[in-house]
């Protein structure tokens, strides 16, 4: 067995297990969920204009697994065209039996590790990673994967990409509480924004917008709907949806990457020049 496949057989297990605990999206609450999966559709909305003919490839199949109302990869494109690269083969399974059920089975579900993915090169025109190379123990690890994503880019193809941010005032409160071990799933090394441009460009990959999202501190976004769950009423969910909307605009604010909960890349791959006649 090689070295990578050692970690990578370690990792799947430790998210089969992480599955177990957060089965029918047990860590999120309904409203929580649906402002992930709408953030997420937009800023991929706002950064890929593709055609419907695109290969589109989505790095990971926890939300798809897990809690469907927070996945948005089957908003992106046709079903077909859809492949998520799960590192764990029993969450795949999962992913495509709930995609079979919500009207999306014709999406592929791969089992694969970003950092040696099982595609060829040049494969996708577009890429979506959300938040799955902060899982790692090693920044090391970071860069491998960046440099698979742009491996399976075709020329021209577009990669968004985000991370936890570690600027977030929140960050600190969130990180004590996973040191306490009250998490339900492992937070690993992370990327600033400039950090993870810098990364970006070593990989041979051209920067072309970046910013922050999800404004709402949520370490206390969870705990205030969790206690306002204990109540047994939904009356103010329209109030909150609103609240949390509004919260979501501080992505215009110079403040932004002090306040939102991840950073966000978007990067394109150059296209192929034609030599000179």
């Amino acid at each position: 067995m090689s070295t990578q496949q050692r970690p990578a057989d370690a990792d799947a297990r430790r998210w089969e297990l992480t599955a177990q605990r957060y089965r029918g999206g047990r860590f999120m609450d309904p409203l929580l969920a649906e402002q992930f999966r709408r953030v997420h559709r937009e800023l991929v909305q706002r950064w890929w204009q593709g055609s419907p003919s695109a290969r589109v490839l989505k790095t990971d199949a926890f939300a798809e697994a897990t809690c469907p109302p927070r996945a948005f990869s089957w908003d992106l494109c046709p079903a077909e065209r859809l492949v998520c690269a799960e590192i764990s083969p029993g969450l795949a399974a999962t992913a495509h039996g709930n995609a079979v059920t919500l009207g999306h089975g014709a999406a592929g579900y791969v089992a694969g590790d970003v950092r040696v993915l099982p595609f060829a090169e040049a494969s996708f025109d577009l890429v979506v990673s959300d938040s799955t190379l902060d899982h790692f123990e090693s920044v090391g690890d970071i860069g491998v994967s960046l440099r698979e994503l742009a491996r399976v880019l075709k020329p021209g193809g577009t990669l968004v990409i985000t991370l936890d941010n570690p600027s977030n005032l929140g960050e600190p409160p969130f990180r004590l509480w996973l040191r306490l071990g009250r998490a339900p799933y492992f937070i690993g090394r992370t990327l600033s924004r400039g950090r993870l441009c810098r990364a970006l460009r070593e990989s041979g990959l051209e920067v072309t917008a970046s910013t922050a999202i999800l404004h709402n501190p949520r370490f206390f976004a969870k705990a205030g709907l969790r206690l306002l769950r204990k109540t047994g009423t939904r009356r103010l969910d329209g109030i909150m949806r609103r609240g949390l909307r509004a919260v979501d605009g501080m992505e215009r604010w110079p403040s932004r990457c002090l306040t939102g909960q991840f950073v966000a890349a978007r990067a394109v791959k150059p296209a192929s020049r034609t030599p000179d006649t």
